[in-house]
């Protein structure tokens, strides 16, 4: 992949963390908590062509059974999933990713539904509004994880 400009505008795409991952043996592990099926399978199974591992999830109850069961070093939350708690299942992981390192990330509504200082102050560390933009994930988990970028040819 390539870097891209255009639209860089933190209401858009934000990573707020400069944390860096402990780097695990074997592939990261990123677990994505969607909604929809369809897009976080599309999400997972393109996220998986970056050399990543992923799964995914439509429940919060099965997300903490996978965080706590598989440790996936990335979580990419859709923000429809736990913004009616005040982001309750965010608050509580927090004190663990910051001990592990964990990034967690929101695929939030748009602006202003989900606004940048609520995302902030619940424990995100970063964000991508709906529609998201899958190659910006996939950028930030590769530099996140320092992985090599593969050639497009």
């Amino acid at each position: 992949m390539s870097s891209r400009s255009g639209t860089d505008d933190e209401r858009h795409f934000a990573l707020w963390s400069g944390k860096q991952a402990r780097m695990p043996i074997g592939s990261p592990r990123v677990l994505i908590a969607h909604e929809d099926k369809l897009i976080g399978e599309s999400l997972a199974a393109l996220l998986r062509l970056t050399g990543l591992q992923v799964m995914h999830t439509q429940s919060l109850k099965s997300a903490r059974s996978l965080l706590q069961n598989w440790k996936p070093q990335a979580l990419i939350l859709d923000t429809r999933l736990d913004s009616e708690s005040g982001y309750a299942f965010i608050n509580a992981l927090r004190p663990d990713a910051d001990i592990t390192g964990r990034l967690l990330v929101a695929i939030s509504n748009i602006w202003p539904a989900d606004p940048i200082e609520t995302l902030k102050d619940a424990g995100f560390d970063a964000h991508c509004r709906r529609p998201c933009a899958t190659w910006r994930l996939a950028e930030m988990l590769t530099t996140y994880f320092s992985i090599p970028q593969r050639r497009q040819y």
